[in-house]
């Protein structure tokens, strides 16, 4: 088997030198994550490449270390860089055939590695990493197995081989049983070696990721990104948010602490001197970049600013948006927009669950009746805990949610819908232990349910796209369950330019 995944497009001709701090930190590492390919298709299975020629040694441009220490290190043959994939092949006894695998990029960008499965003659499968943006340089890979046995999106390339005989099947399969590989154990690269990859040209990525991008703040050193876990012993059940039931100082708490305490930043309301970025880490060590050519982001947020103004003035009219969904939707009512100055852009509705009985009624008691636009946020608790310990199939999110909207859409006829994506949650202690289905591969699966119900409902029903946002910090919840403020700003930001029609100023 050979399993892979492609970081990019373009290559140019013009090649690099590494500079020289990136050569003294060769032997660190970067973490890694990948997100499904899909088309706007009903049915969105990633289209299949030919690769007309077996990986051959002489193809084995730069062999990367396999973490002996991995739940499915015996599986895996080889890992390498190829200028195009870092491509894992599997051995044929592997007892982790079609595994789910997460990869992340850093260096002067982060980038999320884009995972498929495809034939390779008849004795593997091979993914392509493309879509991203990023800057030539030397880069840190990070490679995790979420699940010995992929049940996603990607696992739609291969359905026949796994025994799905349609796509009925992958709809409805239960997912209760399947538990994350130890995260202890999970990442397959090493952190010793060389675990570095060179892009040698500039990229300019394509899609939404062309919209923006999180870059390496100036003058900072390279430094290895690894995935952030909660371990099981840091969470009592009873403690939902983290390890503050442990006592400071004690060996527990300083475990617990080096484990989880990956990502820092200075105090709110302290800015960093010169020669105090070794007081960043982590997440806060990259900013987020706009590609708008006209607009920076300080005159979008006022552009829309002046638009909430004039509006409040009677000037103008503005699109009247209301929010739908649980703490996700709420901490951009609550707190997003005010810190973006813009508070009363939205109405909160709450809707923890998926009811389409119900949604009306909700909609009519939060006194929002004559909102415009909808959006809808409501994949968390269908595969959390909260089930009591039956996730919601791919199937079942997609018939109730498609029923949701189009009760929303009957009710009110000139409203419009949007679907964004279903902010990934990392790895917490309900995931590792078996009792919370809230990972990479269930969400983005919902998320794939977002994008089939837009295709079916027509022009009055939108997919938001904001992976280019969210998913290169997948693991960076502070509480294990909500987006780092600066990221959600950014979404808050992305999604209410494009509900209000400031669709311009991005690069197609």
């Amino acid at each position: 088997f050979t399993i892979s995944v492609t970081v990019l497009s373009q290559f140019r001709n013009d090649r690099i030198q590494p500079p020289q701090s990136y050569v003294q930190q060769d032997h660190q590492q970067v973490a890694a994550l990948p997100s499904i390919a899909s088309s706007n298709h009903s049915w969105p299975i990633p289209q299949q490449t030919n690769h007309h020629d077996h990986p051959s040694d002489s193809m084995l441009l730069h062999e990367l270390p396999i973490n002996k220490n991995s739940t499915i290190a015996s599986d895996i043959d080889k890992i390498w860089h190829d200028q195009q994939a870092i491509c894992v092949r599997l051995k044929q006894n592997a007892r982790c055939k079609h595994p789910a695998l997460l990869g992340r990029l850093s260096g002067p960008a982060l980038a999320i590695l884009e995972w498929s499965e495809r034939y390779w003659n008849d004795d593997g499968v091979v993914g392509d990493y493309s879509n991203q943006w990023l800057d030539a340089g030397y880069y840190f890979v990070e490679i995790i197995v979420l699940y010995c046995e992929d049940f996603g999106v990607t696992s739609l390339l291969n359905h026949h081989d796994r025994g799905v005989q349609d796509q009925n099947a992958w709809l409805e399969a239960d997912h209760t049983s399947k538990c994350v590989e130890d995260a202890r154990y999970n990442r397959i690269t090493s952190k010793e070696g060389r675990t570095i990859i060179s892009i040698p040209s500039s990229i300019e990525g394509k899609g939404s990721y062309r919209r923006g991008r999180w870059v390496r703040k100036p003058h900072l050193p390279l430094r290895a990104l690894f995935t952030r876990y909660q371990p099981i012993k840091c969470a009592m059940d009873k403690d939902f948010v983290g390890n503050s039931h442990i006592q400071k100082g004690t060996p527990m708490h300083k475990y617990c602490k080096s484990i989880v305490a990956r990502d820092k930043k200075p105090q709110k309301g302290k800015r960093l001197k010169k020669g105090e970025n070794d007081k960043l880490a982590g997440l806060h060590e990259y900013d987020f970049q706009w590609n708008m050519p006209l607009l920076s982001e300080k005159q979008l947020v006022q552009k829309l600013r002046q638009r909430q103004r004039d509006a409040n003035d009677d000037k103008a009219t503005i699109p009247k948006i209301c929010a739908i969904g649980d703490s996700h939707s709420r901490t951009m009512v609550e707190r997003s927009l005010p810190a973006l100055n813009l508070t009363g852009l939205f109405e909160f509705v709450q809707s923890n669950w998926i009811r389409p009985d119900a949604i009306v009624e909700r909609i009519r008691r939060s006194n929002n009746t004559n909102c415009d636009h909808f959006f809808v946020q409501v994949g968390q608790w269908p595969a959390s805990f909260r089930t009591g310990g039956h996730p919601f199939s791919f199937g079942t999110y997609y018939t109730r949610l498609k029923a949701q909207v189009e009760n929303i859409l009957a009710y009110n006829p000139n409203a419009k819908v949007y679907l964004p994506t279903i902010d990934q949650n990392p790895l917490m202690a309900k995931i590792n232990n078996c009792s919370d289905w809230r990972t990479p591969t269930m969400l983005d699966g919902y998320s794939h349910m977002n994008k089939m119900i837009a295709s079916e409902l027509g022009s009055r029903v939108e997919y938001l796209d904001t992976n280019f946002i969210i998913y290169t910090h997948w693991d960076g919840h502070p509480d294990w369950q909500h987006l780092l403020e600066e990221v959600r700003y950014r979404k808050t930001l992305y999604m209410a330019a494009i509900m209000l029609g400031e669709t311009e100023w991005w690069s197609q």
